[in-house]
């Protein structure tokens, strides 16, 4: 089977690259947007929410990293490297006025991402800090026996 990156011509190519962009840039607004809404179903318990959410949330991400692999075999059939250093040249490379919109476009992702990732590693830490709160009570000084508000 041929691969149809083959037989796309580079301004198609670079035309994907960019709409892939565009389309992540909101892909990734919805995700920041749903990490918000995690952390809130986590500090409220929701553990019904949650697995709804999480479901919701683990496709969004999926779908995401299907893009950026795609976005990084169109960089690979330009002849860049499929990275932000690929991205970089094939920008550097583009004529004036698309660059400029497209380096802006890839700024704004890059942020996003870093945005994403930083209220992601947020929800990490209340959950880290909830699993040591629930630890806490359950292993309580194995000496001292509490039985109905009172110490034995």
């Amino acid at each position: 089977m041929v691969d149809p990156l083959v037989t796309t011509n580079k301004r198609e190519l670079v035309q994907g690259i960019v709409r892939g962009i565009r389309q992540d840039i909101e892909g990734y607004k919805q995700l920041k947007s749903l990490l918000k809404r995690q952390r809130e179903l986590m500090q409220r318990r929701d553990n019904t929410g949650l697995a709804y959410h999480n479901q919701h949330q683990s496709e969004l991400c999926s779908s995401l990293t299907r893009k950026a692999n795609e976005r990084r075999r169109m960089l690979q059939a330009l002849g860049f490297s499929g990275s932000a250093s690929g991205m970089a040249t094939l920008i550097r490379k583009l004529p004036a006025s698309l660059a400029a919109e497209v380096s802006l476009l890839w700024e704004n992702l890059l942020l996003l991402v870093k945005e994403s990732q930083s209220v992601n590693e947020s929800n990490g830490q209340l959950l880290v800090a909830q699993q040591e709160v629930i630890n806490q009570l359950l292993n309580r000084d194995k000496d001292t026996a509490i039985d109905y508000g009172e110490t034995r």
